[in-house]
């Protein structure tokens, strides 16, 4: 009980700190996981090439100007593979739209990562190196390339309450150079073995323009298994 509220007392603390802050407006960040084993989804009954292997769909919503209005929609459509409980890679593509004033441009993307994992305990500490390259069709075909390292300490309580603090550091490919920045905070609530909820704030800063971001993080995953209950997604 005392770490419990030790945990919720620090999320509302930087809360509030980011409320003090002086910028233009807040963002909210709403984000629907469902994901599966691929050795559910095939008729087989021991598929091994399928082991430790899962998919997953992403779907976001963002919201800025105090989270009054659509900034980006998008959704993201990955693969993840668990070589040993120490080692994940993972593909993913991401296609949507962005706001640029009164209109939405398309954007997609393509990232490739790998997560280094080391568990102890209730703790569990992870690196992930994600690099990805995105592209943006507007006026005229924008092609970017970013690398970012992430790294995560995760605590958990029970097996139904987690909280989680990570910080993320994005570089340019060749030259190397930091140019954003981005922490957060989360808790992560299991409702059952296939539903789960999380809420989270995340700060971010431009390095170029010496912008940054406040948002709220609101997320619900689903995951299908077939050694699991039977349950069904939740209502939002």
């Amino acid at each position: 009980m005392i770490r419990r509220n030790a945990a919720l007392g620090i999320f509302l603390f930087l809360a509030s700190l980011a409320s003090a802050q002086n910028v233009n407006d807040a963002g909210m960040w709403n984000t629907f996981s469902f994901s599966s084993d691929i050795k559910d989804l095939t008729p087989w009954k021991d598929p091994k090439i399928f082991k430790d292997w899962s998919l997953r769909i992403n779907p976001e919503i963002r919201f800025n100007e105090n989270a009054s209005q659509v900034s980006n929609v998008f959704s993201d459509f990955g693969t993840d593979k668990k070589w040993s409980k120490y080692l994940t890679t993972s593909l993913e593509y991401r296609v949507g739209a962005k706001r640029d004033e009164d209109w939405f441009n398309v954007r997609k993307r393509w990232s490739l990562g790998a997560q280094v994992i080391f568990p102890y305990k209730k703790f569990k500490f992870s690196a992930t190196t994600r690099c990805q390259i995105s592209r943006a069709i507007t006026s005229e075909i924008d092609i970017k390339s970013i690398w970012r390292e992430k790294f995560t300490l995760e605590y958990s309580k029970s097996e139904k309450l987690t909280f989680q603090v990570s910080h993320e550091l994005f570089f340019l490919p060749i030259t190397l150079e930091n140019s954003n920045w981005r922490s957060q905070v989360s808790l992560k609530y299991k409702l059952d073995k296939s539903n789960a909820l999380s809420v989270g704030y995340l700060v971010q800063r431009d390095l170029s323009n010496a912008d940054m971001d406040f948002v709220i993080l609101t997320g619900y995953k689903w995951e299908f298994n077939k050694k699991k209950e039977k349950s069904t997604p939740a209502v939002q």
